[in-house]
């Protein structure tokens, strides 16, 4: 029976420190990647977490070990090593937890087109070797070369938006004391007013959490709007590839009418395909086929969307609810800085508020995303399959329940006793009635509403 190790997650090897994630774990990750890969040469990031430099030097060691050329970027965000990635075809180790608690580490694993291995796509080989210890020789050793990318990051970025005419915007941008501020001064070579809140790394995070999906972490931004008057809100996870938006009036935006937006905006340029969310709401397709688009849902889980892109010629850009948000353009990754500035050209181009911009997308009463303590989530899955069977099915993701007038889905997750619910309607009547009755069920299921 194959032996699973905790830290190895479905899209990463991610834990906490020191039980799950430690040098010892990470050098043998080093050495199984660089035995799976073949690669001759591999470049390493890290994000300011306060074990990432013992855990990036067991990283090279792995690698040199294993005679790989290491290309060391040293501190950067999750974009600026995909960028690195996909700009000189390397593979790529991030040692980063994204969006996760102090208390936790992990690896990102990235292929030279920049897109992730996961379990299912190579993950669940390298654990084999992790769990076995036993890497073959090489005969030589590798070497580190010093290889900073910020400048030609930011330099590609200025390239992009230099004539987008941003320079009238006032933004406030807050970095969670991740690394997401480390690129912030192509924002003054654009021309733009800009305050940064939390935009020095500081692995103890010492002023709110890093993750965008938790309200409580975006007050700060959100007083900081209203009183500097400004035009956005612009908030990164630990390592700046989710974003947060907040308008002009403090108030927080839901990603997928965000996302509409800047799905018009490409679309203006071109038509093609538009990958998205299976829980956004319907506005979003009605909206991308209005524009001449192609709406496309996936499946939860961002390696998907990436795939997604490199896989269609026409694909433009993906979304997904978490906010990672990326573009054909830009390599097909989730960068939150290149989202941001490709909604402040929409912003700079209409001469409008935020607030205005998304008004028209409010048609629709929505859940959010709720979730369901059970000890079994796919028998909830399987008993809302049952009771709606009369009902559009579509199991692509858990169970998506479709009615002319509402709908709703529901997914266990991948890694807690939980199942996640959205729902939406056509008024709050509506969404109030069929939740009593959804929750009643999922109740004599077995689930409790949290």
């Amino acid at each position: 029976m194959n032996t699973r190790l905790p830290s190895f997650k479905a899209y990463d090897i991610r834990g906490t420190v020191p039980d799950q994630i430690n040098p010892d774990l990470v050098y043998r990750a080093a050495r199984a990647f660089a035995e799976g890969s073949k690669a001759d040469e591999i470049i390493v990031g890290r994000d300011a977490r306060l074990s990432s430099p013992s855990l990036a030097e067991a990283v090279i060691n792995g690698l040199i070990d294993s005679g790989v050329t290491v290309w060391d970027v040293g501190l950067v965000s999750t974009p600026i090593l995909n960028f690195a990635v996909a700009r000189h075809r390397r593979h790529g180790m991030m040692i980063t937890a994204s969006h996760n608690p102090k208390e936790y580490h992990g690896i990102k694993l990235i292929d030279p087109s920049a897109e992730q291995i996961y379990y299912g796509r190579g993950l669940e080989a390298l654990e084999a070797l992790v769990v076995a210890n036993r890497f073959a020789t090489t005969g030589r050793r590798g070497r580190v070369i010093l290889t900073p990318m910020l400048q030609e990051y930011q330099d590609d970025l200025y390239a992009s938006f230099r004539d987008a005419g941003l320079g009238a915007l006032s933004v406030v941008v807050d970095c969670s004391n991740g690394v997401g501020g480390l690129p912030l001064g192509v924002l003054e070579r654009l021309g733009m007013r800009c305050m940064l809140l939390n935009h020095v790394p500081d692995g103890s995070f010492p002023h709110h959490g890093c993750d965008t999906l938790r309200p409580e972490n975006l007050q700060e931004l959100q007083q900081s709007v209203r009183d500097q008057r400004a035009d956005l809100g612009v908030m990164f996870d630990g390592d700046a590839d989710r974003v947060v938006f907040v308008d002009e009036r403090g108030s927080i935006t839901p990603i997928d009418r965000i996302f509409v937006l800047l799905a018009r905006q490409e679309l203006e340029r071109q038509k093609g395909r538009v990958f998205y969310d299976l829980r956004f709401s319907r506005a979003v397709q009605e909206e991308i086929e209005a524009a001449g688009g192609v709406p496309v849902t996936l499946r939860v889980g961002n390696p998907f969307y990436k795939e997604a892109l490199h896989r269609h010629n026409d694909g433009l850009l993906a979304g997904e609810l978490s906010g990672h948000i990326m573009y054909k353009e830009h390599f097909c990754v989730d960068d939150a800085l290149f989202a941001a500035l490709k909604l402040m050209r929409v912003l700079a181009q209409s001469g409008q508020p935020l607030s205005s911009l998304l008004r028209p997308l409010e048609r629709y009463a929505g859940s959010g995303e709720l979730r369901i303590r059970s000890d079994n989530p796919q028998r909830l899955v399987d008993s809302i399959k049952q009771r709606y069977r009369d009902a559009e099915i579509s199991e692509l993701d858990g169970v998506t329940v479709r009615y002319p007038e509402w709908w709703m889905n529901l997914r266990s997750s991948n890694t807690e006793p939980v199942a996640k619910l959205v729902m939406e309607a056509d008024s709050t009547d509506r969404l109030e009635r069929e939740r009593r009755d959804v929750f009643a069920l999922l109740e004599q299921s077995g689930g409790r509403v949290e």
